[in-house]
């Protein structure tokens, strides 16, 4: 499912990719907890979460980091095993995002390994295959293939 510019979420496996252009609606949000839904209840096991911000998307404001927080709460709850965000970029600022994301996982007490903050999807592969139980490289190669992972 793909919205206008914001994001593309596919599933590979039981993973389910999402890439993001822009901080997410509250339409994205609820479009894509009902693609994992459907996805969990068709494979009938709870998914594993991949989602990539591109390194030039804009930084969340406080309602779009409100409507973050509820997707997170909310796939935690229905349908996600455990998830990944690939903050992608190499300058300061977004070091800074990385760390700052990790931060609020720590204050919020959401960290707890459910969700982990990447570089890349090629600094997950291992983590992923391990929930997986399977090696998760072949998965990331087609993610990147079709554009969701870089």
């Amino acid at each position: 499912m793909n919205g206008p510019t914001t994001y593309k979420a596919e599933l590979i496996d039981r993973v389910i990719f999402s890439r993001w252009l822009n901080p997410p609606t509250k339409e994205d949000v609820a479009a894509i907890l009902v693609q994992m839904e459907e996805a969990m209840q068709r494979l009938g096991t709870r998914l594993i979460y991949v989602g990539s911000v591109s390194p030039k998307s804009k930084v969340p404001d406080a309602n779009e980091r409100t409507i973050l927080n509820n997707f997170l709460v909310d796939s935690r709850r229905t349908c996600i095993e455990q998830a990944w965000l690939i903050y992608e970029g190499t300058d300061l600022q977004h070091n800074l995002q990385r760390v700052i994301i990790s931060g609020v996982l720590i204050l919020t007490r959401t960290f707890d390994n459910y969700l982990s903050v990447a570089k890349s999807g090629d600094a997950i592969i291992k983590d992923v295959s391990a929930v997986l139980k399977k090696d998760a490289a072949p998965i990331f190669q087609l993610a990147k293939e079709r554009g969701l992972v870089m």
